[in-house]
């Protein structure tokens, strides 16, 4: 598709029934001619069309006509209407031949969405044996409610019923990324999850695949942003690998993105207007791991910590050794079979002392491998997800607001050094100098062996964090927002500090209006890391909701 020509969408109006009529004609024919019979086809022309849709749109008030036109030619046709109930139907949507498989249908879908985002749901009639029109709005989140009509009986046609659920805006957000990132193939992992939104087989006797078989939308975003972040390697103070996967995603929102020497990524979105305040949205981007501290007799390399490991989850596991070249290894469960220490943990690598010592330096970063993975529709596993869920949080934040004129300025910090301290945020907030932050870290989610007091639930989304140094303003905001727009959240009760980039944000300068908003993870600093789709998708739609109605004080008043 050529990017440089944008779509417009002209609304029809008294004398252009004729050109909706032969747009839709050519256009219908050629998506339907291959279940169709020659005198079927026959009736469909641009004259009888014309005709129809006239009448109609003098009889539905709430019908509206468009062309499509890709410069000042017509290449489609869509009709909409809207109901009572806050629910609309997408009547027609058809391109000519030329112009199918070529990603203008989902551009003209983003279009309508987007005009109807007020709406609570979308659904549409499509018919069975059309299989192309079925995998294309079932890959873009259309469900199949099971309703089904018969429209032409001669030729044993009928069509199906199906519906996209609210709001409708992110789903927008949702199928426009998805578009992006196969325009561009990013990390060759797109193609594989859209292989997965779409059922294996997509129409059964000329019916419309049933509602199970749907992934979650948004659960396919956040797994290629996840896979390829999660796939870089970023130890405290060595995170340049994740930076850089980083920098490139942010490339699709600003052009202002950078990579400071503390390999913190920032990038400034949008800036403040007079009187606006200026949020900056931070995550932290490294994750625990080892560094190389000797070579030992007999080829073992004896390894401190880079980061809180947790002891009990060190012995026996799958390492990568980053040295003069990438060379894996395990570590070393001890011959009593105690817990080894978090420092000095010996890894066996199967190298000889002497090819080591060509290798591998004192200060080599030393990773977990755990893969990530999918597991079940909306859950994720893997290494690193402690920051990098909630780094994905934010690029959705970015999604969801895309192009609007929002009442702040916005800045994103990936920062660097958490795990060791929140050295990177401390850093990165005191030169950027926002009025207000947002942090956003994983905290505990219930487990088997966890007390329910001191754990979130995962699945029930985002935590808001209350604590003496969080600002009661923000959090309060954050509340009413999520309970107004239906976001699902919980609460996250702290005594003192944070334990997370708070705490080192909100003391930056004169002081920062900080707030914290923290992603439930299972089995934390572990190789194996759970988290789930819907807790990220409920963090990016908060803060996206935070940034459309911030706060409306900026710094607090200095003392005087």
């Amino acid at each position: 598709m050529n990017e440089t020509m944008e779509l417009r969408y002209e609304p029809v109006e008294e004398g252009m029934f004729p050109l909706l009529g032969k747009i839709y004609a050519e256009a219908w024919k050629g998506a339907n001619s291959a279940f169709s019979t020659p005198a079927h086809l026959k009736k469909q022309t641009a004259e009888k069309k014309a005709e129809r849709f006239k009448k109609q749109f003098k009889r539905e008030k709430n019908l509206r006509f468009f062309l499509i036109y890709r410069g000042k030619e017509p290449i489609g046709m869509y009709s909409t209407s809207v109901y009572p109930n806050l629910s609309g139907e997408l009547r027609k949507l058809y391109l000519l031949p030329a112009y199918c498989g070529k990603g203008y249908g989902m551009e003209v879908l983003l279009h309508i969405l987007w005009e109807n985002r007020e709406l609570e749901e979308l659904f549409l009639w499509v018919l069975g044996p059309n299989e192309r029109a079925v995998r294309f709005f079932s890959k873009c989140g259309f469900l199949a409610t099971g309703d089904e009509q018969e429209v032409a009986p001669e030729i044993d046609l009928s069509e199906y019923k199906m519906v996209l659920k609210g709001p409708l805006d992110v789903k927008a957000a949702v199928i426009r990324s998805l578009l992006r990132e196969s325009r561009k193939a990013h990390e060759a992992v797109l193609p594989e999850l859209l292989a997965h939104s779409q059922p294996s087989d997509p129409v059964q006797s000329s019916k419309v695949p049933a509602a199970d078989t749907a992934v979650g939308e948004e659960a396919d975003l956040f797994a290629g942003w996840l896979s390829a972040l999660c796939g870089a390697s970023g130890i405290p103070g060595e995170e340049e690998g994740v930076a850089e996967v980083l920098k490139r995603l942010l490339s699709d929102y600003t052009e202002d993105v950078e990579i400071d020497s503390f390999h913190n990524v920032i990038a400034r979105v949008r800036k403040a207007a007079p009187g606006q305040p200026h949020i900056l949205l931070d995550a932290h981007i490294d994750e625990i791991g080892m560094m190389v501290q000797k070579i030992e007799k007999g080829g073992f390399v004896r390894c401190i910590r880079d980061g809180g490991i947790d002891p009990r989850l060190i012995g026996n596991q799958s390492v990568q050794l980053h040295g003069a070249r990438k060379i894996p290894g395990v570590t070393v469960l001890p011959a009593d079979r105690k817990l080894p220490s978090t420092d000095g943990v010996m890894v066996d690598t199967g190298l000889p002392e002497e090819e080591l010592r060509q290798i591998l330096s004192p200060g080599d970063m030393v990773t977990f491998t755990g893969p990530f993975t999918r597991m079940g529709d909306r859950r994720f596993t893997g290494k690193a997800l402690d920051d990098r869920s909630c780094a994905v949080a934010i690029l959705y934040t970015l999604e969801l607001t895309r192009g609007e004129e929002l009442p702040c300025g916005v800045s994103v910090l990936f920062s660097s050094q958490e795990e060791i301290g929140g050295h990177g945020a401390r850093v990165a907030a005191a030169r950027l100098a926002p009025d207000q932050a947002i942090a956003s870290d994983v905290s505990f989610a219930l487990t088997p062996d966890a007390d329910p007091d001191e754990c979130g639930k995962m699945g029930e989304g985002a935590m808001i964090g209350v604590a003496p140094v969080l600002d009661k303003g923000m959090t309060e905001s954050l509340k009413a927002l999520a309970a107004g727009r239906g976001i699902p959240y919980q609460l996250e009760i702290m005594g003192g500090r944070t334990g997370t980039n708070a705490d080192a944000i909100f003391c930056t300068g004169t002081g920062v209006r900080t707030a914290l908003i923290s992603l439930p993870q299972k089995y934390m600093h572990s190789p194996v890391e759970v988290v789930d789709a819907g807790d990220i998708a409920s963090i990016g739609r908060l803060m996206a909701e935070y940034l459309r109605h911030p706060q409306p004080s900026g710094r607090k008043e200095e003392v005087r």
